[in-house]
């Protein structure tokens, strides 16, 4: 799902969103000002073991992570829980990004 589909909603709703597109500027985002949800694509690797060097979930622990796939995937699933974040499959539309965010804060309020 491109970055405009989840922002776009989530903005409506009265969230402040920030989008970003490429892993080295999602490191910039979280360096700069750490979001209370961070919602990242499998594929961007966000949450990675600490050795990495790379932005961790862990470097952040006030902050909620909700790591998306394109199908239900039980070893991504477990492995985000070993980082604390949630796994769901991506959000298709506004009503089911708006759900998914709705119950992340309903299990963790800011």
């Amino acid at each position: 799902m491109e970055v405009a589909r989840l922002v776009e909603p989530l903005e409506s709703a009265g969230y402040r969103v920030t989008g970003a597109t490429t892993f080295e500027a999602a490191v910039q985002t979280l360096a700069e000002r750490p979001p209370h949800l961070l919602i990242a694509a499998e594929r961007l690797r966000v949450v990675q073991r600490p050795a990495s060097g790379a932005a961790r979930r862990f470097d952040h622990p006030q902050m909620a992570a909700i790591v998306t796939a394109g199908a239900k995937d039980p070893v991504l699933e477990a492995e985000a829980a070993t980082f604390g974040a949630s796994c769901a499959v991506a959000p298709r539309n506004s009503t089911e990004i708006l759900a998914l965010v709705t119950r992340i804060f309903a299990m963790r309020p800011m």
